[in-house]
């Protein structure tokens, strides 16, 4: 992960947290992470009382998260819950994202998934990275091709899967998850209850790694030097 900038996908405003320790790490390390959430979270309401404020909830525990995990800088695109497509107007939004920010890796989910705003995350990031490195729709930003592209969930079996050390960081996953209090009702946990948990894994020590697996378009040219 011996990387300057990576830009990480996420199809809804909680799916990074995924990969919490690595992002945390890599931020401390001076890494520059980017997340681009897909979805603006409409959907994500347990009651039909926070209907109405959920859009503008969910923004605001995404900057939380932000703040937890060290990420600088959060895109949320102006797509509804349920209603992501893989059109021209967010494949262009995502190829200019990568242009102007020029991540040398891509994190995105895998293919198999059931939610459809999942499945169509991984097919828009995939295909606006490969675009993103070629000699077209110049008015999007000087081309640029992000060499690495793993994924962080979504995946069944199959493909080589890169492990990497996170030891020191794996608390920072329940601490972004305290952040989405939204969304507690879903988890079946409250605030407190992972904090406690944050406390008790930090407390441990214990050594932890994040798994990622390689696209399946993807070959190592080199080994990655740093925390593998």
């Amino acid at each position: 992960m011996d990387f300057e900038r990576i830009m990480v996908f996420g199809a809804h405003p909680d799916d990074e947290i995924a990969m919490s320790g690595t992002m945390a790490k890599l931020a401390g390390l001076g890494v520059r992470v980017v997340a681009v959430t897909m979805t603006n979270g409409c959907e994500g309401y347990p009651s039909l009382d926070m209907r109405d404020t959920i859009v503008a909830r969910r923004a605001r525990e995404a900057a939380e998260c932000d703040k937890v995990l060290g990420i600088a800088r959060r895109v949320i695109l102006d797509v509804e819950d349920m209603g992501l497509v893989n059109d021209k107007a967010t494949l262009q939004q995502c190829i200019r994202l990568i242009r102007e920010e020029k991540p040398e890796a891509v994190f995105t989910h895998g293919p198999v998934e059931r939610h459809r705003d999942h499945l169509n995350t991984h097919a828009i990031s995939v295909e606006a990275r490969w675009h993103a490195g070629e000699p077209v729709a110049m008015a999007l930003g000087e081309q640029w091709y992000p060499r690495h592209l793993y994924y962080y969930k979504g995946v069944s079996s199959g493909l080589p899967q890169v492990h990497y050390d996170v030891t020191g960081y794996a608390h920072k996953r329940y601490e972004a998850l305290a952040t989405q209090v939204s969304q507690h009702t879903l988890f079946g946990r409250t605030r407190d209850d992972f904090l406690a948990e944050a406390k008790r894994v930090q407390s441990q020590g214990a050594r932890a790694i994040e798994t990622f697996w390689l696209a399946e378009t993807e070959g190592l040219h080199d080994f990655v030097p740093k925390g593998l």
